[in-house]
């Protein structure tokens, strides 16, 4: 019989992405033959986590399902109290990965946060990362639903399936920005700044926060001041690929050389992507920063074996602009809004 621990401790050493996602699709693979029920949901579990931590969530999203199945039809992972915790975390991965798929329509979205907070009830969790996802979800949809579920999160306490005390203000800080309230957003980011906060993804996501605030308010300065600090954090990881386009929108009006540095050292993560919110900012700003370069007449030779090989610096920024459009038109029309068209066209009024 296959040792699934020593199986979890091998893969657990690939790198990260698509070679330990394999390994851990073989692994499932086995405890399902085996009918192993522990291990078919902890590899599941596993997949997931990978799968969203990498920055390709199409895997999470196919594997999801599966492993709910297994939990809603068998009693004993209901009665096994980590296994119930794992599936309230998959949730919460999910209910953010769903959003970034736009042939997942509004409703199919709402109707995951609806099972979402049916099974934090059920299990008697507090709603504040209900109302955090959900209303982070809504402030490219809805201002009237993002505000209400926001004070909804703030007045809820937080507790072990919550996102933690650093991404609560860091929360406060993108919906503050989201409504013009500068001074309000630095104060929840204080404690961030002074590092008495920490995460994962902190304090280069609240930094990507103030960056895209003030550049969408054309202080240039500033936002030049929060790319330096983000840069070191994000370049070449693939979970990161909305605020690197972010940054090439930045380096395409205070430094074209080193926009150039970053596509040239990004371009692949964005080709083998398979998450189109993820690739809608890259590619809006790979057509910021060639856009720009044309106007400069600078030089640039495309990468080999590449879409864009052959290309001139005009037909680059032509080819990200149609493919951002693409992203843009899908993800708008799904939300029902135009966010992301003013995301694109922040430079220029081409429609």
């Amino acid at each position: 019989m296959a040792n699934f621990e020593v199986l979890e401790q091998e893969f657990s050493n690939f790198d990260t992405g698509t070679p330990r996602l394999h390994a851990i699709r073989e692994a499932i693979a086995e405890a399902d033959v085996k009918q192993d029920l522990y291990w078919r949901f902890r590899f599941r579990y596993d997949y997931i986590e990978e799968s969203i931590f990498c920055g390709d969530r199409y895997f999470a999203l196919i594997t999801f399902p599966e492993l709910l199945n297994l939990y809603e039809n068998n009693q004993e992972l209901h009665d096994d109290l980590a296994r119930s915790y794992n599936v309230l975390i998959c949730f919460r991965w999910i209910v953010e990965a769903v959003v970034e798929f736009p042939n997942i329509s509004k409703q199919e979205v709402d109707s995951y946060f609806r099972l979402f907070k049916k099974m934090l009830l059920e299990h008697g969790k507090s709603l504040s990362i209900y109302y955090m996802k959900r209303s982070f979800f809504y402030i490219h949809v809805d201002k009237n639903i993002a505000t209400a579920d926001f004070y909804r999160f703030l007045r809820e306490p937080l507790d072990e399936i919550s996102d933690g005390k650093a991404l609560y203000y860091n929360h406060q800080v993108m919906y503050y920005l989201s409504i013009g309230k500068e001074e309000k957003a630095l104060k929840s980011a204080k404690l961030i700044f002074e590092g008495k906060l920490k995460s994962s993804s902190l304090p280069h996501s609240t930094y990507h926060k103030f960056m895209r605030f003030y550049l969408e308010h054309e202080n240039y300065e500033k936002a030049l001041y929060y790319a330096e600090l983000i840069i070191p954090k994000v370049n070449a990881n693939a979970y990161y690929l909305h605020m690197i386009g972010d940054l090439m929108s930045v380096y395409s009006v205070c430094d074209t050389q080193k926009g150039l540095e970053l596509f040239s050292k990004n371009y692949n993560l964005y080709l083998q992507s398979r998450n189109p919110w993820l690739k809608m900012y890259f590619a809006i700003g790979a057509y910021h920063l060639f856009h720009k370069m044309a106007n400069y007449k600078i030089n640039f030779k495309a990468p080999e074996n590449t879409p864009i090989a052959s290309m001139s610096i005009q037909e680059i920024a032509e080819y990200f602009y149609q493919s951002a459009k693409d992203f843009v038109n899908k993800f708008d029309s799904r939300n029902g809004t135009d966010f992301y068209a003013k995301m694109l066209y922040l430079f220029d009024k081409r429609s």
